[in-house]
């Protein structure tokens, strides 16, 4: 069969519809659903609350221009201020989480008048050039990365969090040319790499000291997914600036966000900041309605009670000498193995029924929608604990 679509990774599964926590491939075979979107589920599919707030926006049909006020932008706006930690007063409105990130480098630059972005090395931040360049993914075939951009160590000991620590006080405290320190709060993509204790809270504190600014992008972690509304308050975080996208829409739509304060903010003024689709009427109407069920339906909640409760469920994994690591938090998972046979365990997930996906050759990756209840777990657990050949 010929393939026009540009795609260089996929999955052979041709997924027609879905509900719940389940999608369905056009063979008609009913998949539990633990890739979630790659940490975007949140409600579940096929959720009728969205559906009718979606039909409501379309029957008014109508465009916006940035350019132009739309009152049910400033509410979702306000909305978002309210919600975050620390004193994010102002929203710039974009399409995406790359884009989201953008945002966040271009702000962080214009407000302190400075170049350079640290951040931690291997994370994935984005495939747009900026938000490529802060991350990971910029590599040779897309060279030359744009400049201005520092990788720390990713540390995953209490040890390793205090030297690292020390390292990014050392550069900022000599080079006097660092905007921003810019990571997620919880290294999702890496697969599911939870920060040593006590790791961000000695950031947070040399970026006051030095007066660098703490970004946090919450484009994967956001939203409920770590069991906190925002993975940030995880660590007592108040960033100065924070992305959003992926839960922020529950799949429903494509949007990103990025907050700052007030100072940076003003600071800003003069970056372009014009997004021709950022927050259409249809696209805002999904998104507003998911943000209100996920607090409403407290499913932040949930997904730590839910999430506490699978990763005990994958305790017996720990046993198996073919597993290196289980990690976990909320309803964001990583099963590390030895030898790069990871994919061989998420295609024997499949076949019995579980999506699962795999973030390297070693690592599966799962972040399933925030509505999962414990008897999906349950299932979905002892599909991967027979795949992974633990029998209990």
């Amino acid at each position: 069969m010929s393939r026009h679509l540009a795609e260089h990774l996929h999955v052979p599964l041709d997924i027609t519809s879905g509900n719940g926590c389940f999608l369905v491939e056009k063979s008609g075979k009913k998949l539990l659903d633990f890739i979630g979107g790659w940490c975007v589920a949140t409600v579940g599919w096929r959720n009728k609350e969205m559906a009718n707030a979606m039909t409501k926006q379309a029957d008014i049909g109508v465009y916006v221009p940035p350019l132009l006020r739309y009152p049910p932008q400033e509410a979702l706006a306000a909305r978002l201020s309210e919600l975050a930690p620390g004193n994010l007063s102002r929203v710039y409105r974009c399409t995406s989480g790359s884009e989201a990130v953008e945002f966040a480098v271009k702000c962080a630059r214009a407000a302190t008048g400075k170049p350079t972005i640290v951040s931690i090395d291997g994370v994935y931040h984005g495939h747009t050039y900026g938000a490529a360049a802060v991350g990971d993914a910029c590599g040779k075939k897309m060279a030359p990365c744009p400049p201005g951009f520092v990788k720390l160590p990713m540390p995953k000991t209490t040890e390793e969090g205090r030297e690292v620590a020390a390292q990014f006080e050392e550069l900022v405290r000599t080079r006097k040319d660092v905007a921003a320190f810019l990571s997620e709060p919880v290294w999702t993509n890496v697969g599911c790499f939870i920060p040593p204790e006590g790791f961000y809270a000695q950031i947070q504190r040399i970026c006051r000291r030095y007066g660098v600014l703490l970004a946090m992008d919450e484009v994967a972690s956001g939203f409920g997914r770590c069991g906190t509304l925002f993975a940030s308050e995880l660590w007592g975080l108040k960033p100065d600036i924070l992305c959003l996208g992926k839960a922020f829409t529950g799949g429903f739509a494509s949007m990103g966000a990025t907050l700052v304060t007030e100072s940076v903010f003003k600071a800003s003024r003069g970056i372009p900041d014009y997004s021709t689709f950022g927050w259409l009427p249809q696209d805002l109407a999904a998104t507003a309605m998911n943000v209100e069920i996920i607090v409403r339906d407290r499913l932040s909640e949930n997904a730590s009670a839910v999430g506490a409760y699978l990763l005990n469920e994958l305790e017996p994994l720990k046993k198996l000498r073919k597993i290196k690591e289980v990690r976990g938090i909320g309803l964001l998972f990583g099963i590390e193995f030895h030898l790069p046979i990871a994919a061989l365990i998420a295609l024997a997930c499949y076949r019995n029924g579980l999506l699962v996906t795999v973030s390297d050759a070693r690592t599966l990756f799962f972040s399933p929608p925030l509505v999962l209840t414990k008897k999906l777990a349950k299932q979905g657990a002892d599909i991967l604990k027979a795949a992974c050949g633990s029998r209990n």
